[in-house]
């Protein structure tokens, strides 16, 4: 299920309640945002302990700067509250799969 962020501080309780966390951040009008949403979301599916969040950086332009964002669309894992990969802009569905396999096995 996926959870929508509306604050820096929902992105914190979010990141520290659960162990391992994926983050699409967007905006508005960004038509590669949109077209890779669908693409993390079918990749997080297939993992149980992953929990997913989606920031539009429309909404909530703190978090540009909180996560020194400077391009959309960024996809960050977190694991422990830590920020453990990211990509941004040209998302490369393999590896970022591949990470995120990992620190899922990891939490066995």
């Amino acid at each position: 299920m996926t959870k929508n962020i509306e604050s820096i501080e929902q992105f914190h309780q979010f990141i520290q309640t659960h162990r391992l966390v994926v983050i699409h951040v967007m905006r508005n009008h960004c038509s590669v945002c949109h077209a890779v949403l669908p693409q993390i979301e079918d990749i997080v599916n297939d993992y149980s302990k992953v929990h997913f969040a989606v920031i539009n950086q429309s909404n909530v332009e703190a978090i540009a700067g909180e996560l020194s964002i400077f391009t959309v669309p960024v996809d960050l894992i977190f694991l422990d509250g830590k920020e453990m990969h990211r990509q941004a802009r040209f998302i490369d569905m393999q590896d970022f799969e591949h990470q995120l396999s990992l620190m899922h096995e990891s939490l066995k």
